[in-house]
């Protein structure tokens, strides 16, 4: 599934996650360790907003917590 980030600054589209795992960068392959940013949303959701120290490449991912 794509989502697009939940605030107003642009962000590139993102693949969401199932999984409580840490990403790797989509253009890289590193794995990123802390998000830059969290945000809750009542509705069980999670949105992470990373930056990879190796390449600079910043994006997104989207944690589902229940279904709807």
């Amino acid at each position: 599934m794509i989502v697009q980030s939940a605030y107003e600054a642009p962000m590139p589209l993102v693949l969401a996650t199932e999984n409580l795992s840490r990403p790797k960068c989509p253009r890289c392959g590193s794995m990123l360790l802390i998000a830059e940013e969290s945000r809750f949303f009542a509705r069980g959701r999670i949105d992470h907003d990373w930056s990879c120290d190796d390449c600079g490449n910043q994006f997104g991912t989207s944690i589902r917590l229940w279904p709807r």
